[in-house]
């Protein structure tokens, strides 16, 4: 049998004091409070991260390639085509996909305003999920040579819908002003890919520019992982041609992934000040209990019963209070979480955060190992009081409450 942990159920379903009860409802509470917090941070921070990535990567991809030129304006210089490279490239473990496409500066009229635009021809390899899940109206799918899709804001801006006529210029031709239809109206919530992109065909974009079928303006590489990717993006440079030139993600949107990295160290802090709290509380509830205890302890070793023994009673009755406050505060997060990710009941600035609700991802190995740190963290402070039993007299201690 073990002796401490047999002790310390029983003490565990004794009628305590109101004080000390109080103070154990205290220790679970804030066990609880503490990890529900922290589960929800790390859920919140995970989705804010793969939100926006999401956004960033549905339009540039994991890592753009373009040729390797002085130019340093909007408009492209073409890089020739290499099927071979494309072919070898696609069957890399890491790839998912790649995708080609060519973008030209210009402008758009409406009857009621005009904006400076880039148009981005896109092509059959680029997936239909891809761009559907940005769609907010009309189609994502291309119909015709002079159909493009519109963003939200460019729409607002010129006071456009699906289905309306617009006279597109293009810089390198304005002599030559060309009608286009909206086919589809998307919105990714990053305003500086909002504002400024709208979506064609790539051949007719090809052809606007005065390139050939096999002149690309740029590659975009999409990996099945997200995880190390400047390395996967070394790692690709090293195969392609010498007169290119690749970029991970990182790179295009440094002030987005800076903001992001910022993020990180923020909840860093807030999560070790909430273990901080965490620690400290049980430790005051174990001295507590222990102090209300404290004839049973010099009963306990006056009948035999080591101070390492009897330390492990009160660490034994710590755990207890501790997985209580674990199960609550996970229920709390899991239901959170559940209720955020389903029905998006906290909406946020869109112009401001990228997105128009808080959202969750989901991580089962983040949840283990923050649930593991924490009894291991807490379990290893709960010692800290226990020490105290080493001063206790047994003479000293069976007269204590007198």
């Amino acid at each position: 049998m073990n002796f401490p942990l047999f002790v310390a159920r029983r003490i565990r379903k004794t009628q305590d004091t109101s004080f000390s009860k109080t103070v154990t409802y205290v220790g679970i509470g804030t066990v609880a409070v503490g990890t529900a917090i922290i589960l929800v941070a790390f859920a919140i921070l995970f989705g804010f991260k793969s939100t926006i990535r999401e956004k960033l990567t549905s339009f540039s991809g994991d890592a753009r390639i373009n040729q390797i030129s002085g130019n340093r304006s909007l408009a492209e210089s073409p890089l020739t085509r290499n099927l071979q490279w494309e072919a070898a490239t696609v069957k890399r473990p890491e790839i998912d996909h790649i995708q080609a496409h060519v973008q030209r500066p210009g402008i758009i009229v409406s009857k009621d305003g005009l904006a400076g635009i880039v148009v981005k021809g896109i092509g059959k390899d680029l997936p239909a999920k891809q761009l559907q899940q940005n769609i907010i109206d009309g189609s994502a799918h291309l119909a015709g040579p002079q159909e493009v899709i519109l963003s939200a804001s460019l729409a607002k801006q010129l006071k456009v819908k699906t289905n309306s006529s617009l006279i597109l210029y293009f810089l390198s031709a304005p002599e030559r002003p060309r009608k286009v239809k909206v086919s589809g109206i998307y919105e990714t919530g990053l305003e500086e890919l909002d504002k400024i992109f709208i979506l064609a065909d790539r051949d007719w974009v090809q052809k606007m520019n005065g390139w050939t079928a096999d002149s690309l303006g740029t590659y975009e590489v999409y990996f099945k992982s997200k995880q190390n990717v400047e390395a996967k993006t070394e790692a690709l440079g090293k195969t392609m041609p010498p007169e290119w030139r690749i970029q991970p993600v990182t790179e295009i949107y440094p002030a987005l992934f800076d903001w992001m990295t910022m993020l990180d160290r923020n909840i860093v802090i807030f999560i070790s000040l909430l273990f901080m709290v965490a620690c400290f509380n049980l430790i005051a509830t174990l001295w507590v209990l222990i102090m209300e205890r404290v004839p049973m302890v010099g009963l306990l070793k006056s009948m035999g019963a080591s101070a390492a023994q009897i330390r492990r009673i009160f660490w034994w009755n710590g755990l207890f209070i501790l997985v209580r406050g674990l199960l609550i505060g996970n229920a709390i997060a899991f239901l959170f979480c559940y209720i955020q990710s389903t029905y998006h009941l906290i909406p946020l600035d869109p112009e401001s955060y990228y997105m128009s609700s808080v959202p969750i991802q989901w991580d089962a190995a983040t949840w283990g190992i923050v649930n593991a740190l924490t009894i291991t963290l807490v379990g290893f402070m709960m010692s800290i009081p226990t020490l105290l039993i080493t001063r206790i007299e047994p003479n000293e201690a069976l007269n204590f409450k007198n």
